[in-house]
């Protein structure tokens, strides 16, 4: 629960003067017998109560700036400043000769007539010549060309830990050299934890799930190589993102063919390609400017060594982003706010609503001097305004006749307005209740499904288990047991993977995490679940009329019963040790067949053994979880009402 607000403006005017009045007659030594409004002892009495009301009331109307001191004192971060949207656009050129353009990075370009909404790539983009009506078409273990066109997610390489590889063949044309790398978009079908990489709250240096290598051939030939250099934006296909292959010299768009190939394809589930694009590349909504000379020197020459000297940037009113100063050959930077400023250090905030630097006041951040030359580096763009929709009409902002284009390839997102002091106060409000550090058994669950930039759908903490010592419990010792987040939509995929383990990149990553949050007398180990085969025997009662589909029936009903992740009554999983019992599985098996037949028993068997007649249940250890192989049918007779009673 929050804490309330506390309440410091609880005295009113009128107790204050009954506290008064009462007082002064022994004050007075029974000297001043007028108590009434008339006196004018009484009058000043009621002013400066007034005044001390006012003061009182002051108390709770707590200024932005102090709120903002607190939050950085608390070691939260300050008000969010706005924040651009991003997308990923593919680029399209005019071809001039036989030469392939490069689009340097920064380059502008708007969706928008007016040109109010700009967006600026991220990376130089080597606009490589593309087939009329070609298409990228996918070989894994058959052509899936039809799939991808359809986005229907093409599994890439098998989650089983054997070689696995999967070959793409771009709709390159000619046979021109590479001025700059190939620029593709792999958009996969991820868990949300696993954020694209263009956008807000993507991890930089999540490890990969596997290590993969990328090379290149001609197809219908045996000529074939490796890449240079390959800037992977999808950390080994964990995530969406853009993958920048430069090839080596002598290589021509002739040589269309791409192969991403792993000794070990150690993913927790097969990545699902949903769209491989050509000459991509991020683009966020900021546009980059800087102003000098004339456009600022009329008003620095206006100045007056005051306090809060703004300094209005040109076309940044609603939309300034970020700012750097030079100001008689000095840099000066942002800050969030002036609180903690010096009287010497150099420092603004910036007031995006009116698009201007503010400076200090002299004791919070130093006045600056007028009559000096500055020159200033910012960037506008950000807020809401960003969002939207897939639009192929992407032209340069300001020259709509030049030769270039620009599509979109997913939605533009993560654009955000300023955060206000109130929504500030809030967050840090909501951040107490956050977990932080690894106490309890549930800080450890929680910390660990909560490690940024891998999707970790369970988390399972035995207190003193130690992989060194199975027999024994380790006091301090903690074992993390991980289930990762799979796709579960339809568990008759053929890329469904009923025991999800987690990668060894993932590992690393909770690994680390736990390892900064742990206490010091802690050992923490992070583990995949161990899984106990199930085999189960469902005795059916008289003769169904369809055997087939009963059986399929009850073998998807079972195993989404037993399921890690979707299993047990609550349907979030089944749970980490608890054991099979005969009455459950009976009971979801009269759920799933309804009237299509009458389910008598059901027979467990673990790890491989016939199932056991015994009606008894079958315990599972800790960090242990079922999967279930396979579901036998047998025809019993049934027994009628009073059958064997003599």
């Amino acid at each position: 629960m929050t804490l309330p607000a506390p309440q410091l403006d609880d005295l009113t005017w009128a107790d204050m003067m009954a506290a008064i009045r009462r007082r002064i007659p022994a004050e007075s030594d029974g000297t001043w017998t007028l108590h009434a409004p008339v006196d004018p002892g009484v009058t000043l009495l009621e002013l400066f109560a007034y005044l001390l009301e006012q003061r009182l009331y002051w108390l709770d109307q707590v200024p932005d700036a102090l709120v903002v001191a607190i939050l950085r004192l608390l070691g939260l971060e300050p008000p969010h400043p706005a924040r651009p949207a991003a997308t990923v656009l593919s680029v399209a050129a005019r071809q001039a000769g036989t030469a392939v353009p490069v689009i340097p990075a920064g380059t502008a370009l708007t969706r928008d007539p007016a040109g109010q909404i700009v967006f600026t790539l991220d990376e130089d983009v080597a606009v490589f010549p593309l087939a009329e009506d070609g298409e990228v078409t996918v070989w894994t273990d058959r052509d899936r060309t039809a799939d991808l066109r359809a986005r229907r997610g093409v599994p890439l390489l098998a989650a089983d830990g054997a070689p696995a590889a999967a070959r793409f063949t771009l709709p390159l044309a000619g046979a021109h050299p590479a001025p700059g790398p190939l620029s593709l978009l792999f958009e996969l079908d991820a868990p949300a934890a696993s954020v694209p990489a263009w956008l807000p709250g993507a991890v930089a240096d999540v490890p990969p799930p596997a290590e993969l290598t990328w090379s290149w051939f001609r197809p219908g030939t045996d000529v074939s190589g490796p890449f240079a250099k390959c800037e992977d934006g999808t950390a080994g296909l964990r995530r969406s993102g853009v993958v920048r292959l430069h090839p080596p010299a002598g290589w021509t768009t002739q040589d269309s063919g791409i192969l991403v190939s792993t000794p070990a394809a150690t993913h927790a589930a097969p990545p699902r390609l949903l769209q491989l694009a050509v000459n991509a590349s991020a683009a966020h909504h900021r546009r980059r400017r800087t102003a000098s000379g004339s456009e600022l020197q009329e008003q620095i020459d206006a100045w007056l060594k005051l306090p809060g000297e703004h300094l209005v940037l040109p076309e940044a009113a609603e939309r300034l982003l970020e700012a750097t100063l030079r100001l008689g050959g000095q840099e000066w930077r942002a800050v969030p706010d002036l609180t903690f400023g010096g009287p010497a250090d150099q420092v603004f905030v910036l007031d995006r609503t009116e698009g201007a630097l503010v400076f200090g006041d002299g004791l919070t951040g130093r006045i600056p001097h007028p009559r000096q030359e500055a020159s200033v580096e910012y960037a506008i763009g950000g807020g809401r305004d960003g969002n939207g929709g897939m639009t192929a009409n992407w032209v340069p902002a300001g020259d709509s006749t030049a030769a270039i284009s620009a599509a979109s390839l997913v939605r533009a997102e993560g654009g955000a307005d300023p955060e206000t002091v109130a929504e500030a106060r809030r967050r840090a409000a909501a951040s107490l209740s956050e977990v932080t550090r690894a106490v309890t058994v549930d800080d450890f669950t929680t910390l660990a499904r909560t490690t940024p930039g891998v999707a970790v759908a369970r988390a399972y903490a035995s207190l003193g288990e130690h992989p060194g010592f199975p027999c024994t419990p380790v006091p301090g010792a903690v074992t993390v047991h991980l289930v990762p987040a799979v796709p579960r939509e339809d568990l008759a995929r053929e890329d469904f993977v009923a025991a999800p383990r987690p990668d060894a990149g993932m590992l690393r990553a909770v690994a680390a995490h736990l390892e900064r949050a742990r206490l010091l007398t802690s050992e923490v180990f992070v583990r995949a679940p161990r899984y106990r085969d199930v085999v189960l025997r469902a005795d059916l009662s008289g003769d169904p009329a369809d055997r087939a589909r009963v059986s399929a029936q009850l073998t998807e009903a079972l195993r989404r019963y037993l399921d890690p992740l979707v299993g047990g009554d609550d349907q979030d999983g089944w749970p980490f040790g608890q054991p099979l019992r005969p009455s459950a599985l009976l009971r979801a098996a009269h759920r799933a067949l309804g009237d299509l037949a009458d389910v008598s028993a059901v027979a467990i068997g673990l790890d491989g053994a016939a199932p056991d007649e015994d009606c008894r249940e079958v315990p599972l250890g800790p960090g242990e979880l079922p999967v279930l192989r396979a579901v036998r049918t047998r025809i019993v007779r049934a027994v009628e009402p009073g059958e064997g009673l003599a």
